[in-house]
């Protein structure tokens, strides 16, 4: 092989490496300084989900000692417990994600025991990993990575009223997605289904134990907390171990949020 032949495979295999994880990370954020974050699951063995995530195209990241599973605009976290309900019975029914390839996911979550509640055999399903959490996969062929973040799906009983506390707080956009209530936040959105049997169950302890998103400055993020009269479930503090300033708080229905600051450095 000649010189320059090797030279321009180099740079070739650097530019694809530096595109995919450019495109790995969090989104900048909105106005507001808002973009997604986590999705934080309780699991009663930790070592086994984390194998069943990277399965499905997690990438292994640290920042200290938290240990993540890194997906385009999302973080996957564990927490380890026995859940006192699946993700469907509660107020964060689901997480979804956007594939390029059906056939290929479809195998995937085959792979790792899930159990399908949905399946229409070509663009769509709705899948129960083991202990739990509700995954939507469904399929975007024009996206280059093969899976990507796409929304999470909170069921309260009123889905418009609280589509505008998420608008108010974190400055989502208002959108729709077949016709029902969205909030959009770079790297994903909030979506909503009403449920008729009134609101599930709050979320901590469960399955999809919190969400979270990542925020620009967390001491501006709080004071704007305090103007809107929104208590914290968790004061800001930062975590010199993990890199990171946290904080929780719970939306009007149940939803525990943790905001993070300092995740989207984690590469």
């Amino acid at each position: 092989m000649n010189t320059k032949h090797f030279f321009t495979i180099i740079v070739t295999v650097l530019i694809f490496a530096l595109c995919n994880t450019a495109s790995a990370q969090l989104p900048a954020p909105n106005a507001e300084g808002v973009s997604s974050g986590h999705t934080h699951l309780l699991v009663p063995n930790v070592a086994k989900h984390r194998e069943i995530w990277k399965v499905l195209g997690g990438v292994e990241r640290s920042s200290g000692r938290l240990q993540v599973l890194m997906f385009p605009g999302m973080f996957i976290l564990f927490r380890e417990g026995e859940p006192t309900a699946p993700s469907v019975d509660t107020m964060a029914n689901h997480v979804g994600f956007t594939v390029n390839d059906y056939t290929l996911y479809k195998a995937k979550l085959e792979a790792v025991g899930a159990s399908f509640f949905y399946d229409d055999g070509e663009a769509q399903m709705l899948a129960d990993l083991p202990d739990g959490v509700r995954v939507e996969i469904a399929v975007d062929s024009t996206q280059e990575q093969p899976i990507m973040f796409h929304h999470t799906h909170l069921s309260p009983a009123d889905a418009g009223e609280l589509r505008q506390w998420y608008v108010d707080v974190f400055g989502a956009q208002v959108g729709e997605r077949r016709e029902l209530p969205s909030a959009l936040i770079p790297g994903g959105r909030v979506d909503f289904i009403p449920n008729r049997n009134g609101d599930p169950l709050p979320t901590a302890g469960t399955a999809i134990d919190h969400i979270g998103f990542e925020v620009e400055d967390l001491d501006v993020f709080a004071a704007k907390m305090a103007r809107m009269g929104i208590p914290f479930d968790r004061e800001p503090s930062c975590i010199d171990a993990i890199n990171l300033c946290i904080a929780f708080i719970t939306d009007p229905k149940g939803t525990s949020i943790e905001l993070t600051q300092g995740l989207a450095d984690i590469r």
